[in-house]
């Protein structure tokens, strides 16, 4: 690169040779579903340039905008000053990507709990149908964690089943938005195993809940439900 400064291009214009001045490194300019292309910048004496770009310190951006406003107001009073935030106009190529996010991410909460109101509501009915069996158990000397166990693992088994479906459909329909980006990150597999951890651990505790109820019963309340 250094090589290119001082060079001439010729063929560019027919009537102009640009010099290069300088040389930077590749930068996104364009979306990030884009790859970069080559960019140059020019600047000919007899063009009037419309668009400035004005680095800011960090802090309050207004009195820096006041000076520059009076600064334009006093060369070209005919003209209405106009700015906006470069990182404003970066961050709207992204609008729709937030607002998929915003979507799913509300669809998805819903979804678990509905979901944890589902088993919630599953495992009251396991316990009321098997209120003898766990008082006997109780009488014979099982512990709670025993029943709690008892009565949660064939609803941990629907949850671990689910998992294994829905990870693969996760994993394919993220890789293929992932594909409309020409600069993305991939999806490691710890994600969806920390999803399934996370899922598991809420379905225990929606479930625990009802299971332990049922395993403090008092035996001989449950020994005479009809």
């Amino acid at each position: 690169m250094e090589n290119a400064v001082g060079q001439q291009i010729k063929g560019y214009m027919e009537t102009k040779t640009p010099v290069v001045i300088g040389v930077v490194n590749d930068f996104n300019y364009r979306p990030l579903k884009e790859k970069v292309l080559p960019q140059m910048f020019h600047q000919f004496a007899d063009y009037a340039p419309y668009k400035f770009f004005v680095r800011l310190k960090p802090g309050d951006p207004a009195p820096a905008l006041g000076a520059m406003q009076k600064a334009w107001t006093g060369i070209v009073a005919d003209l209405p000053f106009k700015h906006n935030f470069l990182d404003e106009s970066l961050d709207n190529f992204y609008k729709s990507e937030r607002k998929w996010s915003s979507i799913i991410g509300w669809a998805g909460g819903i979804s678990v709990f509905l979901a944890c109101l589902g088993l919630f509501g599953l495992a009251a009915l396991a316990a009321i149908n098997r209120t003898k069996e766990i008082g006997i158990r109780k009488v014979l000397g099982a512990s709670l964690p025993g029943i709690v166990g008892l009565l949660s693992k064939d609803f941990i088994k629907l949850v671990f089943f689910a998992l294994i479906i829905a990870a693969p459909l996760a994993w394919y329909f993220m890789n293929r938005w992932l594909q409309d980006f020409a600069y993305r990150i991939s999806i490691g597999w710890w994600v969806f195993i920390a999803a399934g951890a996370l899922a598991i651990v809420v379905a225990f505790v929606t479930i625990g809940f009802q299971a332990v109820k049922a395993g403090v019963a008092n035996p001989v309340k449950s020994l005479r439900t009809e």
